[in-house]
């Protein structure tokens, strides 16, 4: 069991990951934007964040480099989950230090199967 952080402002991609994710066990927190977010997983200390690039208010880029910005939140692993497939957004996203580029429309099995190895990979 694990705690999942999710930052997306579609709450299909909320509705989706909350019902895969809490079936195998894991504790769900939300946000819907990025400063949300951000005091999210400050406070929730999540296992791994689930994070979208196109949101209001911040991008998703923008929440990964303050994440690991700040001591408090700079070692929590993230999974970024994005219909931007253009190799400069892949390539920026790890270069600010996600473990995880995921595209749009993602198939949940696939997902919750990479979420899983992760999670196993970690203990």
């Amino acid at each position: 069991m694990a705690k999942i952080l999710i930052i997306d402002d579609d709450e299909t991609i909320h509705l989706i990951c909350r019902a895969y994710l809490t079936k195998s066990g894991h504790i769900i927190e939300e946000a819907y934007d990025g400063p949300e977010g951000l005091v999210k997983a400050e406070a929730f200390q999540p296992d791994l964040l689930l994070l979208d690039i196109n949101m209001p208010r911040m991008s998703g880029f923008d929440v990964a480099k303050k994440l690991k910005e700040n001591p408090a939140t700079k070692n929590i692993p993230i999974f970024m989950m994005t219909s931007l497939k253009q190799e400069a957004n892949i390539q920026r996203g790890y270069g600010l230090g996600i473990e995880e580029y995921i595209t749009k429309p993602a198939n949940v099995e696939h997902l919750k199967l990479r979420i899983e190895k992760f999670l196993q990979s970690r203990k």
